[in-house]
């Protein structure tokens, strides 16, 4: 199956690494993504074993994506079966070396504008079923496999009235919009062992004149086993906001990147992290520890 839309993101989407090791550059300059209002929710963020099963469902559903994109960022004068078009495409997204490594590449998908207004994937596994890509969807980048796990999935079951409106580590920030879910994966926040670390959370709501009452709640797995454990949970407290708080990222915990989970929640919350709250929003981060 043939995508034509698909293919706008050439060459500098398979050779030039973005400098936050998380996207290779797509159609626009590094800078300009990072300009861009929803680069850093940009696309999914999948395990070593999905991203070689993202390839598989892609070879599966859009192998003429594949050969196309092959053959936009190759000498498309070599005279090559389509099958040696995808195997050579396979070879420089999951080699031997980057399985080794655990950094594995997989193509995300987008509006131009890197917005997913349809919640459409691709799929993780050549088990998936097909389903059709919205016309208007293209690759917009090549991402980097970063975790070795999958998290459990989350949201709310409403987030009309009120959601996550900033995220403050230290002196990095990301602000974001209304959704159940959100997952950031192109920032990641730095975190040292046995450092203090200063958080502030926001809320956002639909009518400026009301404040929301949330309960907020933050875990992060701190020893990268791909679960949120009762530990973990560094935060919770109720209130009006801004939520201000810090924490000292213990010496024992395991270095390299994991993730965080916030949950903001007008309906009290859950100490469970996988449990889905009721009126607001949770969102997922990166974070390295060193």
């Amino acid at each position: 199956m043939t995508h034509s839309l698909a293919v706008k993101y050439v060459k500098n989407s398979i050779k030039t690494l973005a400098v936050s090791a998380v996207f290779s550059a797509s159609i626009l300059s590094h800078a300009a993504l990072e300009n861009a209002h929803h680069y850093s929710e940009l696309g999914d963020m999948l395990s070593q074993s999905e991203a070689i099963g993202r390839f598989d469902w892609l070879e599966k559903c859009y192998s003429g994506l594949l050969v196309e994109i092959w053959e936009r960022t190759h000498d498309a004068t070599q005279v090559l079966s389509e099958r040696e078009k995808i195997d050579q495409l396979q070879a420089l997204w999951l080699s031997q070396e980057k399985i080794d490594s655990g950094q594995l590449n997989y193509l995300t998908f987008a509006n131009a504008d890197f917005t997913n207004p349809y919640a459409w994937y691709a799929g993780k596994s050549a088990n998936d079923a097909c389903t059709t890509m919205p016309i208007e969807y293209e690759p917009v980048a090549l991402k980097t496999t970063l975790l070795t796990h999958q998290y459990c999935e989350t949201g709310s079951f409403s987030n009309e009235w009120e959601w996550i409106e900033s995220v403050t580590v230290n002196q990095s920030s990301h602000v974001s919009g209304s959704s159940p879910y959100t997952l950031v994966s192109g920032k990641v926040f730095n975190l040292y062992q046995n450092q203090q670390v200063d958080f502030s959370i926001t809320s956002g709501t639909f009518d400026p004149t009301y404040t929301p009452y949330m309960s907020v709640r933050v875990w992060i797995d701190l020893d990268q086993n791909g679960a949120y454990e009762t530990s973990e949970m560094i935060h919770h407290s109720s209130g009006y906001g801004p939520y201000n708080f810090d924490f000292i990222i213990p010496k024992t915990s395991a270095t390299g990147m994991t993730t965080m989970r916030i949950s903001a929640d007008n309906g009290g919350g859950y100490d469970n992290p996988c449990k889905r709250i009721d009126y607001g929003e949770v969102e997922d981060y990166l974070v390295n520890i060193q």
